[in-house]
């Protein structure tokens, strides 16, 4: 099946490749085509429920909106991977059974999940952090996700229906919880909401020789800008001192920090977390255990008022 994805979609384009290799599989189906194409076939990974995301939205406006974002955000003068078109002169493909596939032209680097995160790299991520946000905040369109109290509805929906996969009613009820209070502080910082990323991972950052680039923009939206930094937070800033020079980036590149929003990001961020993957890593060994220090570090201190953050980015809560 996964091979007669390829071929199908790649005669779309009249590519042919001697050579193609499977980076990843998550939300998509991503491979390297020779020397000079991504391919992106919109198709996730078993157990990777992504639904409660797009609710209310049609996935193939969200893919025009995504490539004209990233085009936008070229014209601005950045790095960014370029979408190409097919036979047909169209940037998105519908295959036979209705799966959608996208292709974009090779861009050479490598991702930061490969390499070693010094001090001075994470520095840099909070600066083209800073950057992305100032280069974004000329774009709309519609219609487009937004992250924001309608997003927490979603999300508790969804940790609702994952009782019926083995939640537990206490961790269930804490977290719907935080989706209230998460959607209360995002409902009254709306009006600094502008287009963000929605999912800067290290495996989504290249280095490239004119410096960091942002890749793969599937979760783009509009959101609160503190949500692209929770989201650094909880996938590259395991220390105290990661956490504080991607803040000393951003805030030195023109970016502002907001402790009660970023706060409520980062729980957000846990929680989309939990609702995309409670099913495949619930059944793991590691998942039992880390799911209670998220309760005792985040969740219970966050639904009681206290924050999660002190000034300096030291996490007040964690257990030694």
């Amino acid at each position: 099946m996964e091979h007669n994805y390829i071929q199908e979609a790649l005669a779309f384009y009249n590519i042919t490749a001697s050579e193609i290799e499977l980076l990843r599989h998550n939300e998509n189906l991503t491979y390297r085509v020779g020397n000079e194409y991504l391919l992106q076939i919109h198709e996730p990974v078993e157990g990777f429920s992504t639904d409660f995301f797009y609710e209310g939205v049609d996935r193939i406006e969200i893919y025009k909106a995504e490539i004209a974002f990233q085009a936008y955000l070229k014209k601005q003068g950045m790095q960014i991977r370029e979408a190409i078109e097919n036979c047909y002169g169209e940037r998105i493909t519908k295959l036979q059974d209705g799966t959608y596939v996208t292709t974009s032209k090779w861009l050479e680097g490598e991702s930061l999940d490969k390499l070693e995160l010094n001090d001075a790299v994470c520095y840099q991520i909070g600066e083209m952090l800073a950057h992305l946000h100032q280069k974004a905040k000329g774009f709309h369109t519609s219609p487009v996700k937004f992250y924001d109290k309608h997003h927490c509805d979603c999300t508790k929906r969804r940790i609702q229906a994952l009782e019926n996969h083995g939640l537990s009613a206490e961790y269930s009820a804490i977290m719907q919880r935080s989706c209230d209070c998460v959607g209360a502080v995002l409902e009254n910082a709306r009006d600094e909401f502008q287009m963000i990323h929605g999912d800067l991972s290290a495996s989504n950052i290249l280095q490239t020789p004119e410096g960091l680039v942002p890749i793969d923009f599937s979760f783009f939206g509009m959101g609160h800008p503190m949500y692209d930094l929770a989201v650094l937070f909880g996938n590259i800033g395991g220390s105290l001192v990661r956490r504080q020079q991607m803040a000393e980036g951003y805030r030195n590149a023109g970016g502002t920090i907001r402790y009660d929003v970023l706060d409520a990001c980062f729980i957000m961020t846990l929680l989309d977390c939990l609702g995309i993957h409670f099913v495949q890593w619930s059944k793991q060994e590691w998942f039992a255990p880390r799911m209670q220090r998220w309760h005792e570090e985040n969740l219970k201190p966050y639904v009681q008022g206290e924050r999660i953050y002190a000034d300096d980015f030291y996490l007040l809560h964690v257990q030694s």
